[in-house]
């Protein structure tokens, strides 16, 4: 920790959050955590884990359960709470702003997305008590947080045709495409019904036709059609009987938790594989995204390292 906190400002702080109640020694409130300048206080935490203890509340945990995840909730809100005013105190340190347009454009974006008028938006947060000042406040918050992880981190972030190329090289099998195969089947449940069924196949009798006269499947009157299916799907017996057939050809009759079964092939349909051209769009944003979240990591990790902070749960 390089920087030093403003230590009159946590003191008067102190003293203020920690008074005992008018004719009581009970404590009012006091300070959670110290984030450079400011602070956090166990209302401002109480409050905003308020939603979830509610759920913990309502969800019969024991006694030692709910004192486990109430004790991990209030940590991990405690660490976001810090991280929001350490990204709030860049916001105010690289004097980002947030128009009054940008604001109302955002707030129109939303009462269209949920098919709202202004008066319902009005309606809906009063009934949620909050005046709809305070709501432009926290859009506009809400939009000052993404232009600095824009100006501090996605600026910094370039995907070239060669990261392009080497991803799709290395995970080419996932833009190969994966062979289907169309199946049916006839099922029968005693031996002799399985012995008479392989004898006529044997015989060279039309599956589809076997399958409506014999089996006692719910698709027999389909022709014992079962759809189309990709290899890694089917059960590990199915996959070993399967794999080694051809167009038209059909399996020897398999005992199966159902019964005895003989599957046939009706076709295979090939892959169709993407060029790197047709998913160097679609490589590029996952490229883009997964060093966004890593290099923001970093940069919060940095902004946690050289600011003072004091947690006090």
């Amino acid at each position: 920790m390089t920087r030093t906190i403003n230590l009159g400002l946590a003191l008067i702080c102190t003293v203020l959050f920690t008074l005992p109640a008018t004719g009581t020694a009970e404590t009012v409130d006091r300070i959670v955590a110290i984030v450079n300048d400011d602070i956090i206080t166990l209302i401002e935490l109480n409050k905003a884990i308020l939603p979830y203890v509610e759920k913990i509340d309502s969800a019969g945990y024991s006694g030692e359960k709910k004192a486990q995840i109430l004790f991990k909730l209030r940590t991990d809100m405690l660490n976001r709470m810090v991280d929001r005013k350490l990204t709030d105190q860049e916001v105010r340190k690289l004097r980002l702003t947030v128009t009054d347009k940008e604001v109302d454009a955002a707030i129109e974006r939303l009462k269209e997305a949920q098919m709202m008028t202004q008066e319902d938006l009005e309606a809906a947060l009063e009934h949620d008590g909050i005046d709809f000042t305070q709501y432009r406040e926290k859009i506009r918050q809400e939009i000052l947080r993404p232009k600095l992880i824009n100006y501090s981190v996605k600026s910094k972030v370039i995907i070239t045709d060669g990261d392009i190329k080497a991803y799709y090289l290395e995970h080419i099998a996932d833009y190969a495409g994966v062979r289907e195969f169309h199946l049916f089947n006839i099922l029968v449940t005693t031996e002799n019904a399985a012995e008479t069924l392989r004898t006529r196949l044997d015989n060279g009798e039309a599956f589809k036709v076997l399958a409506k006269e014999l089996s006692e499947a719910p698709n027999a009157g389909d022709g014992g059609d079962l759809g189309v299916f990709r290899m890694e799907t089917l059960s590990d017996q199915l996959q070993e009987a399967v794999k080694v057939l051809g167009k038209g050809e059909h399996t020897d009759v398999i005992e199966t938790d159902q019964g005895y079964q003989v599957f046939f092939l009706e076709s295979i349909r090939e892959p169709q594989g993407q060029t790197r051209e047709q998913v160097k769009d679609e490589i590029s944003k996952k490229l883009y995204d997964e060093i966004v979240e890593k290099k923001f990591g970093t940069w919060l990790d940095s902004l946690r390292e050289k600011s003072y902070i004091k947690k006090m749960l």
